[in-house]
């Protein structure tokens, strides 16, 4: 059964080089530009003689970026991972033989994950060499963290319906507006029950957004400021899992 599955890895993983990791790059650059756009930020803050505010300017865009990034691969971990092949009915094909469907989406799963940290820390590396030192560890590790939470939500959600990426974006802007609004409406006094059950039902997203700097940074921060994604994530790729066995395919 193990070695059936890893004859699946090449194309698995071709299949994200190819169809998502493009598609990642491309977003993340778009939020890059964006990010310059909003800050005003130039090429000019890339001088190496450029005084320290500016230097923490730039500091600030790689933060920014390498989220966008973490984000994005999450995200297109999965992006049809589970749900086209039961749209397009692949899985009466792929599950025609003795396959096990939990071992297969898991491989496609974490070879997406290893994919995405690669290359995060490439361009961290690059950024590193050029412009200001990094912990490449710390990047990986950030990337593997909105691998897990991001993309076990995703994965969730590709096992229950095919419009797992327009409802993920949705928990995700839902998350960012009510961190964003919760001080508010706790001063104000309404809603503030809302919001703090919201906060634990809706995705950590703000949460990992926020740890863009820390890690890149070398790991500098609380460990139980990971503990809610990580869990998160982990409750997410379990439950993904058990559906994948209990839910019959072709269905």
């Amino acid at each position: 059964m193990r070695g059936r599955i890893a004859a699946y890895a090449g194309a698995q993983l071709r299949d994200h080089l190819v169809l998502r990791a493009p598609v990642i790059l491309i977003l993340t650059v778009l939020g890059a530009w964006a990010y310059a756009a909003y800050t005003g930020l130039t090429p000019d803050a890339f001088d190496p003689s450029a005084s320290v505010e500016v230097r923490g300017q730039v500091e600030r865009a790689f933060h920014a970026v390498l989220a966008t990034f973490a984000f994005a691969g999450g995200a297109l971990a999965v992006q049809g991972l589970v749900a086209r092949h039961r749209h397009r009915g692949y899985d009466r094909v792929i599950f025609s033989r003795p396959l096990d469907p939990v071992r297969y989406y898991a491989q496609g799963f974490v070879l997406a994950g290893l994919t995405a940290m690669l290359i995060g820390a490439a361009g961290a590396e690059v950024y590193g060499a050029a412009v200001h030192n990094v912990s490449l560890p710390g990047v990986a590790a950030y990337v593997a963290l909105g691998w897990l939470t991001i993309g076990g939500l995703g994965l969730l959600l590709s096992t229950v319906t095919r419009f797992h990426a327009p409802l993920l974006v949705l928990l995700l802007v839902a998350d960012f507006a009510c961190d964003r609004y919760a001080a508010g409406l706790r001063a104000a006094g309404s809603g503030s029950a809302i919001v703090d059950a919201l906060r634990y039902l809706l995705p950590p997203g703000h949460v990992v957004a926020s740890l863009a700097g820390p890690f890149s940074q070398g790991f500098a921060f609380d460990l139980l400021t990971v503990a809610w994604p990580i869990s998160f994530g982990v409750v997410c790729i379990t439950a993904a899992l058990v559906l994948l066995r209990k839910r019959p395919f072709g269905s």
